[in-house]
């Protein structure tokens, strides 16, 4: 933010004031005449947002409560071994919930080949993107950081379209990685794209938390069982290079090829370490360390939840590794109108079977609330939803964007494919 070095305009208690330094916004705060929910101009944007929702006035104002720097921001990866999950449309209510819960989310859309995460947030045409930012038009991704309808929820929109896009250079890559980390938020939700590509998988392994999505059908499970497999050979081979033997014995095992595997990941440690005891511990820390978490997405029957049991023993007798279950979320057709209607689900329709799902997921599962006092809490959450339901601004499709078609080159991994309907990414050219 340029505004820092030659002071910014400022309006405190709906009173506009004229450009201040930072040693003048000093004397403010300290006075108790400015603080963080006191509005600042944002050029970018060309629009006031809250002093506590630019980047580097956050910092100011942690640094004058006396807690030193900012804590970084805890990184949460979802992926999908295939398209058609529901992922993007669950992600974006899963920024919803944690921010109405007080956490500051950063939704980033980093599928590369196909962004449409701003949809789901009723963003249609987000002024920045990770365009802005591959291009060095912006020097950071709190440059492009957009706010939302939602407080505390913050969206870096992805670039579908640009070519180029669908694959970064490694430099690219390292560089996006390392400016994920310096993030001003609490919670960074990273909506990577469907698929095993290594750029995903990448991605996913950075992560602090690594989320999988899935549905309850055999196509979504085989291949939500293959991502988990990419993933961890993946942390293996670069763990085991400089174990000559232990590679040869990769090979020789056919552990890299996607057909049926010939042996699991106990009987290759045990094979392992009659070689080399050295490589042995290390494969068994990379197993003990890789702890990815799964939802089930899109549940018509109690049997449903079988499948993603049987995808939990799957991963453990055959991968060695504990896939925690952090619960389901019901199908209901009430989520294809609110993407229709490009309003995320969970302010929609925040009493549907889904949101309500996807509510008690978040606060049990992920931020681990319970008891008396979680009782009382969420009630007041739920107020607070239904308050922003009401206030989320509605948009109207417009008439001249391009059709949805089969013949489209995005529609094999296209979450919306509604033929004949306006195109719901709406970056895209008709094909």
């Amino acid at each position: 933010m340029n505004e820092m070095m030659t002071g910014l305009f400022v309006k405190m208690r709906d009173k506009q004031a004229s450009r201040v330094s930072l040693e003048e916004l000093t004397v403010l705060v300290r006075q108790g005449s400015f603080g963080k929910d006191d509005q600042v101009w944002n050029e970018d944007l060309s629009d006031w947002v809250r002093a506590e929702d630019t980047p580097e006035l956050r910092d100011f104002f942690y640094r004058k409560e006396g807690r030193g720097e900012l804590p970084k921001a805890k990184i949460y990866a979802i992926a999908s071994g295939k398209g058609g999950v529901g992922k993007t449309v669950l992600t974006s209510s899963l920024g919803i919930a944690l921010a109405s819960m007080g956490e500051k989310v950063m939704l980033v859309d980093a599928d590369f080949g196909g962004a449409n995460l701003h949809t789901c947030l009723g963003m249609l045409e987000p002024r920045f993107t990770l365009f802005d930012y591959f291009t060095l038009q912006k020097e950071s991704l709190s440059d492009i950081a957009l706010p939302t309808p939602v407080p505390n929820l913050h969206l870096i929109s992805g670039a579908c379209g640009s070519l180029g896009m669908a694959n970064p250079t490694h430099l690219q890559k390292q560089l996006f990685i390392q400016d994920l980390k310096k993030l001003h938020a609490d919670k960074v939700l990273l909506d990577l794209g469907a698929g095993s590509s290594l750029d995903i998988v990448d991605l996913f392994l950075l992560a602090d938390e690594k989320i999988l999505v899935a549905a309850p059908h055999p196509t979504s499970l085989y291949e939500a069982f293959g991502f988990l497999k990419v993933c961890l050979l993946r942390e293996l081979n670069a763990a085991l290079k400089s174990f000559p033997a232990a590679m040869e014995l990769f090979i020789k095992e056919k552990i890299n090829r996607p057909e049926k595997m010939q042996c699991t990941m106990a009987e290759l440690v045990g094979k392992m370490s009659r070689l080399d005891r050295h490589a042995a511990h290390e494969f068994e820390k990379i197993l003990h360390a890789f702890r990815p978490r799964m939802i089930l997405n899109m549940v018509q029957k109690k049997d449903d939840v079988k499948e993603g049991m049987a995808l939990q023993v799957a991963a453990a007798e055959l991968l060695s590794i504990e896939l925690d279950y952090l619960g389901y979320v019901s199908f209901d057709p009430i989520v294809t109108q609110a993407v229709k209607e490009t309003k995320p689900v969970l302010l929609f329709a925040p009493e549907s079977r889904a949101a309500q799902d996807l509510a008690a997921l978040v606060r049990v599962k992920l931020q681990g609330r319970k008891g008396i006092k979680e009782f009382f809490e969420k009630k007041k959450w739920q107020k607070q939803i239904r308050h922003y339901s009401k206030e989320y601004p509605r948009l109207e499709v417009l008439q001249d964007v391009p059709i949805c078609s089969v013949n489209c080159f995005y529609w094999d991994n296209c979450e919306y494919q509604e033929g004949g309907h306006p195109c719901r990414v709406r970056h895209l050219s008709p094909i």
